[in-house]
């Protein structure tokens, strides 16, 4: 008996070894000036390092990313596509897979907002606004107490 329990859990515990492994999830982030630009971002969802991803399109090898990348990080990469449906595949030689559809349009793209240039608040009008007006409030409270006062003992 006692060794049928060893066996079982032998057998658990080297499935529960094997479960653990390489898991990708790729997402299209968002288009670029040109409505060819894709971007997107691929992140490593699994437990191992995943090294250079094989990137497809529609079935065929468009480029490979050389590098490291560890659990729970990522990285984005840009696409120039044609017009049309594609599908995006992701695969790494430690087995990680994922896909995503993506439709190209040949209309250009009227509102475009670069990748990577996003406004801070700090910079904004508002803020400034706001800062200036804690500034002086903070001023005017500080000369209010810190006033002389009268001495009315005589």
């Amino acid at each position: 008996m006692k060794k049928t329990i060893a066996m079982v859990f032998l057998i658990f515990l080297m499935n529960s070894a094997l479960a653990q492994g390489a898991n990708i999830t790729l997402t299209k982030k968002g288009y670029g000036e040109n409505p060819r630009e894709v971007y997107f971002t691929l992140h490593n969802t699994g437990d191992t390092i995943i090294t250079d991803v094989e990137i497809s399109v529609d079935g065929k090898e468009f480029k490979t990313i050389r590098g490291k990348s560890s659990p729970a990080k990522g990285f984005e990469f840009l696409l120039y596509l044609e017009p049309g449906e594609h599908l995006v595949e992701v695969r790494a030689p430690e087995g990680a897979y994922d896909s995503e559809t993506v439709m190209v349009s040949s209309v250009e793209n009227k509102e475009y907002n670069p990748q990577g240039q996003v406004i801070s608040f700090t910079k904004t009008n508002t803020f400034k606004a706001v800062a200036a007006f804690v500034v002086i409030s903070v001023v005017v409270v500080w000369l209010l107490v810190k006033r002389p006062r009268l001495d009315l003992s005589s």
